[in-house]
This record gives structure tokens, C-alpha cells and sequence, in this order.
């Protein structure tokens, strides 16, 4: 069993090595001490875990699935450290020698080896242009690729999405934008984004890696459509918050192995009115997101639920939203049916085009999702 005390321990041990390295001399008795510490530390806990993954969402560490949410100096020069050299992600093999320790904590917090230069037998790190295997080559498929930062992101949201539920705004609204800022950068590096979040279902969170999924998928077509930066992050704010009233439906129902009743149904279907009222009470920024959960079940033709008062139009963001809601549905693994494939879920979204989605907005998705697929060889 994972000790979440022992692998934040590993951070802080590193965060401290090199602050203390940055003030004192490679020898001095101070550095060579937390070295020793933090090496012993890393070999007690890569033989129990294997290898210990350190990521970075927004402003903060998630090590393994944790998210490291408490923050100091050191900890704040670490994540600057890593952030210069362009290094999202960092592994650490069991078999780690104090020398490539030493090495690559004098590599973090000096820079005196070229990222691209700097090779490492137990340590693997992502950075911006390239991944580098410990012999060097780059990697296409690699466990460190880019996207896989998002990982450490369903633990932090599903944190935010129930201190949002209970109204506890402030930080909390401000987290949820580092992690659209996230997923965001996910895209911009990685252009085969969909490929990758499909090998990152949770069958336990659905609701919480459901609308990470949404997020980017909807920032995905967005960005298809060319729509500036600053409008992007709003986009991506509201289309993870789509289903933050499903945190007010019983766990029971949400939780249910097999298909729920009528009963249970128009229990769920209040989801989308209770996450308007949730939002409506803080201030996201704009207005969008309290838009967007009320309306990412209303179809194109008017029918879904809540029932449509009038034929306006509803915001192409709330139909982007629907859009990507249905796709991650059906291609997610749910308790009473498989995941369907890429082939199978297009078919069967087709026909709702022009009745259930906006058309030229499905489109531009669907444009998308093949130029996903087409270059990741699926």
C-alpha cells in the first residue's frame, strides 16, 4: 500500500537538498547530509512502490495519484526550478546511486547540465520539446508523455469539485483555472490529446475524470475554432464544471452498477438546474459556466432536459460541451456496459447530428477526433 506520507517526503527532501545546495558548497556538511537523507528516503520508497512519478498541475505537486496541495519556499523554489528547465514530469526508477542523486539535484538547481545533454539511468523527466529515455533517444509513447501530467489532475479536481459544491469558492475556483491552464498547455504539446485521455479512465472517479475529459475535449475543438487564449480558459472552466450538480445527486444513484429507473432518472436530471444554482453563488469569472451547466443537456432540436422555454439558440459552448459529454460517455467504461470504440461511437453520434448536436459544431469535432486519431495511428 502507498504511504502518501513517505512519497511527499521524497518532495520535500528534494525541495530542501537544493535549497541547501544553492547556499552552501557541493561539500559542505549541510548538503551532504539531506542528500543522504533524501537518497535513503527514495530507496525505502521505491521498494515498496516501484517507481515514484512526480508531476506538476497548475501550481502544485501530485505525487503518484496524490495531490500535494500544501506549499512552503522551498517547495515554491523546487517547482521553479523544474518549471525553467521545461520538466513536467519526473520518475525515479528503484536502483537510484547517490551519485546520479547528486547529479541531478545539482542538474535542477544549478542547470550545469544541458537538459537535452543530461543522461540518467534511474531518472526519467519530461520536458517541453522532447522526452529523453535514459539512453537519450527520444520517445514517442513514453510513460513520461506530456499529457500524462493531466494524471495527477483527477485527484485535485475531484478535491475542488466537492469544496465547490459547498460553496467554498475563492482558492478553489482559482485551482480549477490552474487546471484548464494545464490542460490547455497539454494541448498546445501534444496534438494527440483524445488518444491519450482515453488510456486514462477512471472506473471509480467517473464523474471527475468525466469532466477533465469534457474540459479538454472542448478546449480541443475551441482551439479548432481559432478563438483567442483568454476566451479559452473560460471555455475550459466551464466546460469542467458542466456536472458539478451531480455532486448533489445521492452517491448511491451515481454509484449504481446497473441502469437506473425513472425514479432515480429524474433524480439525476435535476443535476444540471442544481449546478447553475451552485455556481451562480461565485464568482468564476464570467457568467459561461452557470450557462453551460444549465444547458449541456438541452439537444439541438430543443428536446433533453431541463425542458426549453423558447427556440433561442443555447451558447456554442454548451453545445460543444454536449458534443464532448456524449462522446466521453460512450467511449468510457461504465459498471453495466463496455467502453465502445472510436469506429462505433462516431456511428452512432452521426445520427444525432442536426437533432441532437448544433451540425457545424459537430463538424469541427468531429474534424478534430479523426485528426487526433489519424496521427496517433488509432
Amino acid at each position: 500500500m502507498k504511504d502518501r506520507k513517505d512519497l511527499f517526503g521524497v518532495v520535500l527532501d528534494l525541495a530542501q537538498v537544493i535549497q541547501a545546495s544553492a547556499i552552501y558548497p557541493e561539500h559542505h556538511q549541510r548538503v551532504q547530509l539531506l542528500l543522504s537523507r533524501l537518497h535513503d528516503r527514495i530507496r525505502r520508497v521505491s521498494s515498496n512502490v516501484g517507481t515514484i512519478h512526480i508531476g506538476i498541475v497548475g501550481s502544485r505537486f501530485v505525487v503518484d495519484e496524490f495531490p500535494f496541495l500544501e506549499m512552503n519556499p522551498a517547495l515554491e523554489k523546487l517547482l521553479k526550478d523544474i518549471h525553467e528547465k521545461g520538466i513536467e514530469k519526473i520518475s525515479i526508477k528503484e536502483g537510484l546511486t547517490s551519485g546520479e542523486l547528486k547529479r541531478f539535484v545539482y542538474f535542477l538547481a544549478t542547470g550545469k547540465d544541458d537538459a537535452r545533454g543530461a543522461r540518467f539511468e534511474a531518472i526519467d523527466y519530461g520536458i517541453i520539446q522532447a522526452i529523453k529515455s535514459k539512453d537519450g533517444a527520444e520517445v514517442g509513447e513514453s510513460t513520461l508523455s506530456r499529457s500524462h501530467i493531466l494524471y495527477g489532475a483527477t485527484e485535485v479536481l475531484k478535491a475542488l469539485l466537492k469544496s465547490l459544491a459547498q460553496g467554498e469558492s475563492g482558492a478553489s475556483v482559482s485551482s480549477a483555472q490552474e487546471i484548464v491552464a494545464s490542460i490547455m498547455q497539454g494541448i498546445r504539446q501534444d496534438a494527440h490529446l483524445f488518444h491519450r485521455l482515453m488510456q486514462m479512465q477512471s472506473h471509480d472517479d467517473y464523474t471527475v475524470t468525466h469532466s477533465l475529459n469534457v474540459s479538454a475535449i472542448v478546449v480541443a475543438q475551441a482551439t479548432a475554432l481559432g478563438l483567442p487564449e483568454n476566451r479559452l480558459q473560460e471555455i475550459g472552466l466551464a466546460a469542467m464544471l458542466h456536472d458539478i450538480g451531480k455532486e448533489k445527486v445521492p452517491s448511491e444513484i451515481l454509484q449504481k452498477p446497473g441502469k437506473i429507473n425513472s425514479q432515480e432518472f429524474a433524480k439525476m436530471a435535476e443535476h444540471p438546474v442544481a449546478g447553475a444554482k451552485v455556481l451562480r453563488k461565485m464568482d468564476c469569472g464570467s457568467d459561461l459556466p452557470v450557462v453551460v451547466s444549465f444547458e449541456h443537456h438541452i439537444k439541438y432540436d430543443g428536446s433533453g432536459y431541463p425542458k426549453k422555454s423558447s427556440k433561442r439558440q443555447l451558447h456554442p459552448v454548451s453545445y460543444m460541451t454536449q458534443i464532448a459529454d456524449v462522446y466521453d460517455a460512450l467511449r468510457t467504461y461504465r459498471p453495466y456496459r463496455e467502453s465502445l470504440d472510436i469506429k462505433t461511437t462516431l456511428s452512432i453520434m452521426e445520427k444525432g447530428r442536426g437533432t441532437e448536436f448544433e451540425p457545424r459544431l459537430y463538424d469541427n469535432f468531429l474534424r478534430t477526433v479523426l485528426a487526433d486519431q489519424a496521427g496517433a495511428g488509432a
